[in-house]
């Protein structure tokens, strides 16, 4: 692995052009580290001018073809008795800080998250969206594959005003929606990612994981529920829909969940 100076030194091949991004480490995963040649970055170096310019460094996900993956897909799946899809995945990051609360409350019940693996985070379903998807089949997709719905119609609010979840080092756009399923059924495992363990858990276990601090990953998480607050002021309250909607953060729309093959 380079070290910073090394990376740097790198530089000196590169022709700097103002916007130009070009690929500087390929990481094993899905991770590439890319310089974006602008007097906007914060660092300077040497390039092949033998001048020195600005440049910024971060991070793109790409897929197993290394095409760049823009956008994100977060959703909070709400059931018919108003209970919330969620799933437990794996997080090694996570785990590199081994003080953090892992006992969750759901279902009625106290649950200790590292039964299914050492790196256990609790989430709402979401991923990437594939080059060329869409995002509403994105969504679905991540939905599908992560809980095991059967097909069903569904009523989706979506947030139309993406976020950066990183945005000094990722070159990433998250998307948010909400769920409402016309029915009850998911699968309790997926082998998705590894193996998914699927739970529906109420508001208050929902809002409980989040204040003692079971519930912590911000872009597949805390963030979600955010919007889910926003949807659940918009159904009660008309007037703040209508605001939302002719901003054009809001979408509502009645969809066909249609697991794809």
């Amino acid at each position: 692995m380079k070290s910073q100076q090394e990376m740097k030194e790198s530089l000196h091949e590169i022709s700097w052009e103002e916007g130009k991004v070009v690929t500087v480490a390929q990481g094993s995963y899905r991770h590439r580290l890319v310089i974006h040649c602008t007097e906007g970055g914060r660092q300077k170096a040497v390039f092949a001018d033998g001048q020195e310019h600005k440049y910024a460094g971060y991070f793109e996900f790409v897929n197993a073809k290394d095409e760049w993956i823009k956008q994100g897909a977060g959703m909070v799946p709400v059931l018919p008795d108003n209970r919330f899809i969620m799933v437990v995945e794996q997080r090694p990051a996570q785990s590199r800080f081994p003080v953090r609360p892992t006992v969750a409350k759901i279902a009625g019940r106290e649950v200790d998250l590292r039964a299914f693996g050492p790196h256990s985070s609790l989430e709402f379903p979401g991923g990437a969206v594939e080059p060329g998807q869409g995002l509403k089949s994105g969504f679905i997709a991540e939905l599908t594959d992560e809980t095991g719905i059967p097909d069903q119609s569904a009523l989706w609010y979506s947030c139309l005003r993406p976020i950066c979840p990183y945005g000094s080092d990722l070159a990433l756009e998250q998307y948010f929606g909400v769920v409402f399923l016309s029915g009850f059924k998911y699968e309790p495992y997926v082998a998705e990612d590894g193996g998914l363990q699927v739970f529906a858990l109420n508001k208050d276990e929902v809002e409980y994981n989040i204040h003692k601090g079971v519930i912590r990953s911000g872009q597949a998480a805390l963030l979600q529920w955010f919007f889910y607050k926003e949807v659940r002021r918009a159904r009660i309250d008309p007037a703040y829909e209508k605001t939302l909607r002719e901003d054009g953060y809001l979408a509502v729309e009645e969809v066909k969940i249609v697991k794809l093959k």
